[in-house]
Protein backbone atom coordinates (compact mmCIF):
# COMPACT_ATOMS: atom_id res chain seq x y z
CA UNK A 1 0.00 0.00 0.00
CA UNK A 2 1.34 3.66 -0.72
CA UNK A 3 1.81 5.83 1.74
CA UNK A 4 1.21 9.59 2.20
CA UNK A 5 4.56 11.43 0.64
CA UNK A 6 6.09 13.49 3.62
CA UNK A 7 7.46 16.04 1.63
CA UNK A 8 5.33 18.81 1.14
CA UNK A 9 4.87 19.87 -2.87
CA UNK A 10 5.75 23.77 -3.44
CA UNK A 11 2.58 25.53 -4.14
CA UNK A 12 3.82 28.29 -5.91
CA UNK A 13 3.59 29.20 -9.86
CA UNK A 14 5.56 32.26 -12.11
CA UNK A 15 4.33 34.76 -14.17
CA UNK A 16 5.50 38.02 -15.89
CA UNK A 17 4.19 41.29 -14.69
CA UNK A 18 0.83 41.65 -16.45
CA UNK A 19 -2.07 44.43 -16.81
CA UNK A 20 -3.46 42.09 -13.85
CA UNK A 21 -0.37 43.34 -11.30
CA UNK A 22 -1.53 46.96 -12.23
CA UNK A 23 -5.12 46.41 -11.83
CA UNK A 24 -4.13 44.74 -8.47
CA UNK A 25 -2.40 48.26 -7.65
CA UNK A 26 -5.03 50.26 -8.58
CA UNK A 27 -3.19 51.33 -11.67
CA UNK A 28 -5.53 50.42 -14.91
CA UNK A 29 -8.72 51.98 -15.64
CA UNK A 30 -11.98 49.92 -15.47
CA UNK A 31 -13.15 49.72 -18.36
CA UNK A 32 -9.11 47.59 -19.15
CA UNK A 33 -9.58 45.16 -16.36
CA UNK A 34 -11.34 42.69 -17.96
CA UNK A 35 -7.92 40.94 -19.06
CA UNK A 36 -6.69 37.43 -19.50
CA UNK A 37 -3.30 36.90 -17.87
CA UNK A 38 -0.06 36.18 -20.03
CA UNK A 39 2.64 33.44 -18.15
CA UNK A 40 6.26 32.40 -19.86
CA UNK A 41 8.75 30.25 -17.76
CA UNK A 42 11.32 32.11 -15.72
CA UNK A 43 8.87 34.94 -14.84
CA UNK A 44 8.56 36.98 -11.87
CA UNK A 45 7.04 34.80 -8.59
CA UNK A 46 3.32 34.35 -8.52
CA UNK A 47 1.37 35.13 -5.49
CA UNK A 48 1.29 32.25 -3.13
CA UNK A 49 -2.47 30.86 -2.33
CA UNK A 50 -2.49 31.38 0.79
CA UNK A 51 -1.85 35.26 0.46
CA UNK A 52 -4.20 35.38 -2.07
CA UNK A 53 -7.42 34.35 -0.06
CA UNK A 54 -6.09 36.12 2.82
CA UNK A 55 -6.44 39.58 0.68
CA UNK A 56 -9.67 41.59 1.98
CA UNK A 57 -11.75 42.99 -0.97
CA UNK A 58 -12.16 46.14 -1.99
CA UNK A 59 -13.46 48.39 1.04
CA UNK A 60 -16.38 50.26 -0.80
CA UNK A 61 -18.63 52.72 1.49
CA UNK A 62 -21.37 51.47 3.72
CA UNK A 63 -24.64 51.70 3.20
CA UNK A 64 -26.92 52.60 6.47
CA UNK A 65 -30.17 51.00 7.27
CA UNK A 66 -29.63 47.82 5.04
CA UNK A 67 -28.21 45.06 6.57
CA UNK A 68 -25.99 42.93 4.78
CA UNK A 69 -27.05 40.67 2.02
CA UNK A 70 -28.04 36.74 2.19
CA UNK A 71 -29.49 34.56 -0.21
CA UNK A 72 -32.27 33.30 1.32
CA UNK A 73 -33.84 31.17 -1.40
CA UNK A 74 -35.98 27.93 -1.31
CA UNK A 75 -32.50 26.02 -1.30
CA UNK A 76 -31.81 28.62 2.07
CA UNK A 77 -35.21 27.61 3.33
CA UNK A 78 -34.83 24.27 2.85
CA UNK A 79 -31.39 23.74 4.32
CA UNK A 80 -32.67 25.62 7.42
CA UNK A 81 -35.64 22.97 7.85
CA UNK A 82 -33.41 19.37 6.94
CA UNK A 83 -30.32 20.82 9.46
CA UNK A 84 -27.71 21.70 6.79
CA UNK A 85 -25.23 24.25 7.81
CA UNK A 86 -25.70 26.39 4.39
CA UNK A 87 -27.70 26.05 1.07
CA UNK A 88 -24.43 24.75 -0.21
CA UNK A 89 -25.54 21.25 0.83
CA UNK A 90 -27.52 21.37 -1.64
CA UNK A 91 -25.03 21.79 -4.59
CA UNK A 92 -22.57 18.48 -3.47
CA UNK A 93 -26.24 16.54 -3.22
CA UNK A 94 -26.42 17.49 -6.69
CA UNK A 95 -22.77 16.65 -7.90
CA UNK A 96 -23.17 13.02 -6.15
CA UNK A 97 -26.66 12.62 -8.11
CA UNK A 98 -25.01 13.13 -11.42
CA UNK A 99 -22.05 11.72 -11.17
CA UNK A 100 -21.87 9.24 -8.12
CA UNK A 101 -18.77 10.30 -6.93
CA UNK A 102 -19.06 9.04 -2.84
CA UNK A 103 -19.67 5.74 -1.98
CA UNK A 104 -19.85 3.78 1.70
CA UNK A 105 -16.75 3.23 2.75
CA UNK A 106 -14.64 5.75 1.33
CA UNK A 107 -12.01 8.34 2.59
CA UNK A 108 -12.21 11.85 1.94
CA UNK A 109 -10.46 15.03 2.56
CA UNK A 110 -12.95 18.12 2.64
CA UNK A 111 -10.74 21.43 2.13
CA UNK A 112 -12.34 25.28 3.11
CA UNK A 113 -15.17 23.24 4.90
CA UNK A 114 -16.89 25.96 6.82
CA UNK A 115 -19.42 25.96 8.18
CA UNK A 116 -19.52 22.51 7.77
CA UNK A 117 -22.40 21.77 5.06
CA UNK A 118 -20.62 19.73 2.87
CA UNK A 119 -19.05 17.77 6.21
CA UNK A 120 -22.98 17.01 7.05
CA UNK A 121 -23.79 15.49 3.33
CA UNK A 122 -20.29 13.55 3.31
CA UNK A 123 -20.92 12.07 6.25
CA UNK A 124 -24.12 10.46 5.52
CA UNK A 125 -23.19 9.22 1.98
CA UNK A 126 -19.75 7.02 3.38
CA UNK A 127 -21.53 6.13 6.47
CA UNK A 128 -19.90 4.81 9.72
CA UNK A 129 -16.98 2.63 7.86
CA UNK A 130 -15.56 5.82 6.14
CA UNK A 131 -13.73 9.03 7.26
CA UNK A 132 -14.38 12.33 6.18
CA UNK A 133 -11.57 14.93 6.90
CA UNK A 134 -12.05 18.58 7.31
CA UNK A 135 -10.03 21.52 7.20
CA UNK A 136 -10.30 25.30 7.49
CA UNK A 137 -8.51 28.20 8.65
CA UNK A 138 -12.18 28.76 10.65
CA UNK A 139 -13.22 26.92 13.43
CA UNK A 140 -16.02 24.80 13.23
CA UNK A 141 -18.27 23.62 15.75
CA UNK A 142 -18.50 19.79 16.36
CA UNK A 143 -21.27 18.22 14.03
CA UNK A 144 -21.69 15.25 16.10
CA UNK A 145 -21.07 12.67 13.56
CA UNK A 146 -18.44 10.13 14.72
CA UNK A 147 -16.91 10.00 11.49
CA UNK A 148 -16.24 13.50 10.77
CA UNK A 149 -12.94 14.70 11.91
CA UNK A 150 -11.67 18.34 11.68
CA UNK A 151 -8.40 20.32 11.76
CA UNK A 152 -8.98 23.55 12.07
CA UNK A 153 -5.39 25.31 9.96
CA UNK A 154 -3.76 26.24 6.63
CA UNK A 155 -4.87 24.46 4.34
CA UNK A 156 -2.23 25.21 1.96
CA UNK A 157 0.36 23.82 4.74
CA UNK A 158 0.68 20.35 4.32
CA UNK A 159 2.61 18.62 6.96
CA UNK A 160 -0.30 19.47 9.57
CA UNK A 161 -2.13 17.73 7.10
CA UNK A 162 0.13 14.52 6.55
CA UNK A 163 -0.09 14.44 10.62
CA UNK A 164 -3.62 14.93 10.74
CA UNK A 165 -4.33 11.85 8.49
CA UNK A 166 -1.54 9.37 9.91
CA UNK A 167 -3.88 10.43 12.90
CA UNK A 168 -6.80 9.19 11.64
CA UNK A 169 -4.83 6.04 10.21
CA UNK A 170 -5.57 6.68 6.72
CA UNK A 171 -2.76 6.70 4.07
CA UNK A 172 -4.22 7.95 0.84
CA UNK A 173 -7.58 9.19 -0.06
CA UNK A 174 -10.18 8.12 -2.15
CA UNK A 175 -11.99 11.86 -3.04
CA UNK A 176 -10.97 15.40 -1.96
CA UNK A 177 -13.75 18.12 -2.15
CA UNK A 178 -13.16 21.66 -2.29
CA UNK A 179 -15.85 24.25 -2.12
CA UNK A 180 -13.19 27.36 -1.60
CA UNK A 181 -13.86 30.69 -2.70
CA UNK A 182 -11.29 33.74 -2.54
CA UNK A 183 -12.38 37.16 -1.19
CA UNK A 184 -14.29 38.73 -3.67
CA UNK A 185 -13.09 42.35 -4.59
CA UNK A 186 -15.90 43.46 -7.51
CA UNK A 187 -13.24 43.20 -10.22
CA UNK A 188 -14.78 40.11 -12.20
CA UNK A 189 -11.31 39.19 -13.96
CA UNK A 190 -9.32 39.71 -10.88
CA UNK A 191 -11.69 37.21 -9.16
CA UNK A 192 -11.70 34.57 -11.90
CA UNK A 193 -7.58 34.60 -11.60
CA UNK A 194 -7.43 34.76 -8.30
CA UNK A 195 -9.78 31.46 -8.16
CA UNK A 196 -7.83 29.49 -11.03
CA UNK A 197 -4.67 30.02 -8.81
CA UNK A 198 -6.04 28.71 -6.31
CA UNK A 199 -7.88 25.57 -7.60
CA UNK A 200 -3.97 24.88 -9.36
CA UNK A 201 -2.71 24.72 -6.00
CA UNK A 202 -5.39 22.50 -4.77
CA UNK A 203 -4.17 20.29 -8.15
CA UNK A 204 -0.95 20.13 -5.96
CA UNK A 205 -2.38 19.19 -2.97
CA UNK A 206 -4.23 16.55 -4.56
CA UNK A 207 -1.10 15.26 -6.17
CA UNK A 208 0.35 14.46 -2.63
CA UNK A 209 -3.00 12.78 -0.77
CA UNK A 210 -5.27 11.43 -3.40
CA UNK A 211 -4.49 8.01 -4.64
CA UNK A 212 -4.33 6.65 -8.41
CA UNK A 213 -8.20 7.17 -10.07
CA UNK A 214 -9.66 9.40 -7.39
CA UNK A 215 -11.50 12.21 -7.40
CA UNK A 216 -11.09 15.74 -7.26
CA UNK A 217 -13.93 18.02 -6.81
CA UNK A 218 -13.05 21.71 -7.35
CA UNK A 219 -15.35 24.76 -7.27
CA UNK A 220 -14.52 27.26 -10.20
CA UNK A 221 -15.28 31.40 -11.59
CA UNK A 222 -15.18 30.62 -15.07
CA UNK A 223 -13.71 33.41 -17.11
CA UNK A 224 -10.59 34.03 -19.55
CA UNK A 225 -8.15 32.45 -17.45
CA UNK A 226 -9.83 29.04 -17.00
CA UNK A 227 -7.55 27.21 -19.68
CA UNK A 228 -4.78 27.27 -17.55
CA UNK A 229 -6.96 25.23 -15.10
CA UNK A 230 -7.98 22.65 -17.41
CA UNK A 231 -5.14 22.37 -19.28
CA UNK A 232 -3.70 21.09 -15.89
CA UNK A 233 -6.10 19.15 -14.84
CA UNK A 234 -6.54 16.88 -17.95
CA UNK A 235 -2.83 16.14 -17.61
CA UNK A 236 -3.55 14.35 -14.16
CA UNK A 237 -7.19 13.16 -14.51
CA UNK A 238 -8.91 10.95 -17.56
CA UNK A 239 -12.25 12.96 -17.08
CA UNK A 240 -13.43 16.27 -16.57
CA UNK A 241 -17.05 17.22 -15.93
CA UNK A 242 -17.95 20.64 -15.29
CA UNK A 243 -21.75 21.43 -13.73
CA UNK A 244 -23.53 24.07 -12.65
CA UNK A 245 -25.88 22.55 -10.01
CA UNK A 246 -29.27 24.27 -9.60
CA UNK A 247 -28.31 25.98 -6.01
CA UNK A 248 -26.17 27.80 -7.68
CA UNK A 249 -27.11 31.64 -8.31
CA UNK A 250 -28.14 32.21 -11.99
CA UNK A 251 -25.73 35.46 -12.08
CA UNK A 252 -22.36 33.15 -10.51
CA UNK A 253 -19.66 32.65 -12.56
CA UNK A 254 -19.18 29.74 -10.36
CA UNK A 255 -19.11 26.26 -11.93
CA UNK A 256 -17.62 22.85 -9.89
CA UNK A 257 -15.33 20.67 -12.17
CA UNK A 258 -15.37 16.99 -11.20
CA UNK A 259 -12.31 14.97 -12.16
CA UNK A 260 -12.08 11.26 -11.93
CA UNK A 261 -9.76 9.17 -12.76
CA UNK A 262 -5.99 10.66 -11.33
CA UNK A 263 -3.95 9.01 -13.54
CA UNK A 264 -0.99 8.86 -11.38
Amino acid sequence: MSTVKSAPKKLTRTRRRTKLDRILAGEVPAKQKNIRVARHPGAAPLKKARDILAEQPVKKKKKTGKPQYIVRDEYFYEAKKLGYRARSAFKLLEIQEKYNIIRTGMKVLDIASAPGSWLQVLAKMVGPTGIIAGIDIQKIKSLGYQNVHILQGDVFVTEPIVEFLKWLGITQLDCLTSDIATHTTGQTGVDQYRSVELNLAILDIADIFLRKWGTLVLKVFVGEDIDDLIGPIKNRYTVLHKCKPKACRERSFEEYFVCQGKKD
